[in-house]
């Protein structure tokens, strides 16, 4: 899996009480964001930062070349964020309209991630994920098999998306195993996560690298 995730961030000044399973920081936007985008990082099977997929797209205008991951500490983004206060939807829009240049730049048009005002209240960011048509209803005139203009997004901890974007992207697993059918879609359109792992008394080395990337972030000043 080579190619990118992009991130947006629908939150033009964002201010919250950051929670996470490792922490619970009072942070300023910046420190923040800096948390939010180390937590999503793969630290079970990836080395962080040298194999980090996630890049933060701030603008709508043509790149020249390839963006490389994010690397962090990011810079205040607070005044050139092309992103702010847009909605799912239009996100949604700005990835299908582009979607041949995104393939060319080496980022996914068919799964990314977003985090909004919410996410930052709640250590919680949303999977969005283009929908399937499989084909099945064909033969009836209801569409032909591919990849449709529609999305679906689960919002769920920081520490859970690249699971679920990975395993969408390769096709491993699918939208709906991630999400409480049972709870149905919620009042701004996205499903709840339902978790795969049971709870361990122990420290898995997957949450030591976690904890101890973040407090690296910490003593160097870019989150609290």
């Amino acid at each position: 899996m080579a190619r990118n995730f992009a991130v947006f961030v629908t939150v033009a000044r964002p201010s919250a009480e950051f929670t996470s399973s490792a922490s619970t920081c009072s942070l300023n936007p910046l420190k923040a964001l800096n948390c939010a985008l180390l937590l999503i990082q793969d630290f079970e099977f990836g080395e962080y930062p040298k194999d980090s997929r996630w890049t933060l797209i701030t603008s709508k205008e043509a790149l020249s070349e390839p963006p490389p991951a994010t690397v962090l500490p990011i810079p205040d983004i607070s005044n050139k964020n092309a992103f702010a206060s847009s909605s799912m939807a239009e996100i949604n829009a700005f990835i299908r309209e582009n979607e041949d240049f995104m393939a060319k730049m080496g980022v996914s048009a068919a799964n990314w991630l977003v985090i909004d005002q919410k996410g930052l209240e709640s250590s919680t960011c949303l999977v969005c994920s283009q929908i399937c048509n499989p084909g099945e209803d064909e033969e009836r005139g209801e569409g032909e098999a591919g990849m449709t203009g529609e999305f679906r997004a689960c919002r769920q901890p920081y520490e859970q998306a690249w699971s679920m974007i990975c395993n969408l992207d390769i096709a491993k697993l699918d939208f709906m195993d991630f999400v409480d059918v049972d709870a149905g879609q919620q009042e701004d359109g996205s499903w709840k996560w339902k978790s795969f792992k049971t709870k361990k008394e122990q420290e898995t080395a997957e949450e030591a690298k976690r904890r101890a990337a973040l407090k690296e972030l910490r003593d160097g000043g870019f989150a609290d």
